[in-house]
């Protein structure tokens, strides 16, 4: 990974999690080459194992094949509950929590 390529490194992203695509908004362009063309995702690997899923790629220049940044991405059923969390130099770090339920338990007021 290169940090000269980015923006600001690891930006909070809150609750956005992303399985594929780049922030490109955080892209300076390739440190190697100068290109500033989108980014290609290089390298996926997906593993699923009960409810849950784990996917890593890597974030490449289009012109000279330098790594950008690697990607991770995980979803997890917990309970009542689908966990998002994304981490990666270029896209930043966010997680999520949401509710499988019609009315999510935890925005229930009390009366």
């Amino acid at each position: 990974m290169c940090l000269e390529c980015l923006k600001e490194r690891m930006p909070d992203r809150g609750s956005t999690c992303l399985d594929s695509g780049s922030y490109l908004l955080n892209y300076a362009g390739c440190a190697e080459c100068s290109n500033k063309q989108f980014p290609l995702e290089l390298s996926r690997v997906s593993e699923s194992t009960g409810g849950d899923e784990d996917i890593t790629f890597e974030h490449r220049c289009a012109v000279c094949n330098h790594v950008i940044a690697i990607h991770s991405f995980s979803f997890q059923i917990d309970g009542e509950y689908q966990e998002y969390s994304m981490g990666c130099d270029l896209c930043g770090q966010g997680s999520a929590t949401v509710s499988i339920l019609p009315d999510d338990p935890r925005e229930q007021q009390l009366f």
